[in-house]
């Protein structure tokens, strides 16, 4: 059984990964469409990730203030 940091280190593995795939994919064989559907979706992904960022930091600040 795998540990919670192996866990965690897993996903931002596969975060990265999945970054690197798509900042090689050839968008240039994208349709129009296509395209502007793919820029919403990391535009949302994006406003995931702060969001995230945001909650694991008050909740880094608040487990250090109440130990």
């Amino acid at each position: 059984m795998r540990s919670d940091r192996e866990a965690l280190i897993e996903a931002l593995d596969a975060i990265e990964a999945g970054c690197k795939a798509v900042g090689v994919f050839p968008v240039e064989t994208l349709s129009r469409t296509d395209g502007q559907a793919l820029l919403a979706r990391l535009d949302k992904l994006d406003q995931k990730l702060v969001a995230l960022q945001r909650s694991l930091r008050g909740r880094l600040l608040m487990t250090r203030m109440s130990a």
